[in-house]
């Protein structure tokens, strides 16, 4: 019995020694738990802006904190053509600015504004402008494809004073109206006006469209001043006609 009873203190020492042991071993909670702040920004204005060309319009700046600490911001633009240096509203085109940040822990945040910077013609002696698109794909009237924004036409870079570039040459059918992205826009298009109020234009050579390749071509061309509208139609080799309507969008 005494041995019984010697062996059960025993059992009983033994297991507390351990219980002991394995405690003082064990981490404690807040040795392996703590707060992250996730990157916030901030900015004034929304996530995007329709900017007249050569205007007083500054870009607001976008600062980003974690936990009330300020975090370096990274900026990358992307034009119609690829990456630019910034947005500069000296120089027509369709910007998309991505501000980024990573807090203390590696983890990464960022925030996405859309700059349209364009120059209004008058629809007589000139056809730039920003312009929301109605498509009709061959003779299909679909909804999807009503009002979308924005196609924008500018002076051709380094070009004549009267030859214009087309973001879309479809009128952003995949870009916008599928959201596809800009990688499916057909650039490129060059349009010469060769007389505005006579709608008399020439077309450069045929664009592909975007990742989807082939050759598109632009057909016709017309301007009337008095709706501020724009109408033309083209071809895809891959067996697809786009009749597309553009209207001027007052900034």
């Amino acid at each position: 019995m005494k041995n019984i009873i010697n062996l059960v203190k025993f059992s009983f020492f033994f297991g507390a020694l351990l219980t002991i042991v394995s405690c003082n071993n064990e981490p404690s909670v807040s040795d392996i738990s703590r707060i992250t702040y996730f990157p916030t920004f901030a900015y004034e204005g929304g996530n995007s802006a329709l900017i007249p060309c050569s205007s007083d319009f500054e870009i607001p700046p976008v600062t980003a904190t974690e936990g009330g600490s300020a975090l370096t911001v990274s900026v990358e633009v992307e034009g119609i053509q690829g990456s630019v240096p910034s947005v500069d509203i000296n120089k027509p085109d369709i910007y998309v600015e991505t501000s980024s940040a990573v807090n203390a822990d590696g983890f990464a945040g960022n925030v996405v504004r859309n700059f349209w910077v364009a120059c209004t013609g008058d629809m007589v002696t000139s056809i730039e402008g920003l312009y929301s698109s109605t498509v009709v794909r061959n003779g299909a009237v679909n909804p999807q494809y009503f009002d979308m924004e924005y196609i924008l036409i500018c002076k051709k870079p380094g070009g004549a004073a009267n030859e214009y570039e087309l973001s879309d040459a479809i009128g952003g059918y995949y870009d916008i109206g599928r959201a596809y992205g800009a990688g499916y826009r057909a650039t490129n298009m060059i349009v010469t006006a060769n007389d505005i109020p006579g709608n008399s234009f020439s077309f450069s050579a045929p664009v592909p469209v975007g990742a989807f390749g082939g050759a598109l071509t632009m057909q016709s061309f017309s301007v009337d001043s008095a709706t501020k509208t724009i109408n033309f139609v083209s071809d895809w080799d891959s067996g697809f006609n786009f009749v597309v309507t553009l209207t001027q969008v007052a900034l």
